[in-house]
């Protein structure tokens, strides 16, 4: 096993969860549901944003426009009916929810533990620059982050999976594939990417998909310090 330098995380459902958010903000905009429909809800929003998501990042559709598709089409997939206003009210209290996450007990102990044992750690994130980095910043994750290796899709104009963004990365750290370590959740823009780098990887399966991942996976955040544990003895 290689000398692991440096660790890229993914930020969204990697460094925090959005769900965490999404429960909130559904709670307040939808008091009368029950939590069946809260998590349903959650699963089909983001599926619907993900179909939209590298429209909005071209330039195809306004932000504005995915939010109102993510919402409008993901609530009406579980018979809940919103109005174009009422899409946008709830994004709304949704991002304000982000806004106010704080890191879990788990990823701190993660963060901790890669600040300790590795050289560097790094941030790879799809997304808008302002809109990821408030949320870096939010979570205080600039404490661990090394600020020349906080990479936002948003600021390069590509987006993962495309290599262009791992390129940039490497280059930006300065070591060789071998030596890179990416801990992410999604398995086709974070780990199948990183492997043809040549990177090491981490895959933190959230959703019980049904990949085959070329290395480790773990199906929460709290068993990765674990995983991370072989590669200091080398």
């Amino acid at each position: 096993m290689a000398k692991i330098k440096t660790i890229f995380f993914d930020l969204d459902d990697t460094l925090y969860f959005r769900r965490d958010a999404f429960y909130i903000a559904f709670q307040k905009f939808f008091p009368e549901l029950d939590d069946e429909l809260k998590i349903k809800s959650n699963d089909t929003c983001r599926l619907r944003g993900d179909e939209v998501f590298y429209d909005a990042q071209r330039g195809k559709i306004s932000m504005e426009q995915m939010y109102i598709y993510r919402f409008q089409k993901g609530f009406a997939d579980c018979n809940i009916f919103v109005t174009l206003k009422e899409a946008l009210d709830f994004h709304s209290l949704y991002k304000k929810e982000l806004y106010l996450l704080k890191l879990n007990d788990d990823v701190k102990k993660m963060l901790d533990f890669a600040k300790k044992n590795f050289f560097q750690l790094g941030i790879i994130t799809n997304g808008p620059s302002t809109h990821q980095r408030n949320k870096i910043r939010n979570l205080g994750l600039e404490k661990f982050i090394c600020p020349d290796l906080i990479i936002v899709s948003g600021e390069y104009g590509v987006d993962k999976p495309d290599l262009k963004l791992f390129e940039i990365a490497q280059k930006k750290c300065g070591n060789e594939p071998n030596e890179i370590l990416i801990i992410g959740d999604s398995f086709n823009n974070d780990i199948v990417p990183a492997t043809k780098m040549g990177w090491h990887s981490i895959w933190i399966d959230l959703y019980n998909e049904k990949f085959l991942p070329p290395e480790f996976f773990v199906k929460d955040v709290g068993s990765v310090v674990s995983i991370l544990e072989k590669y200091t003895s080398f």
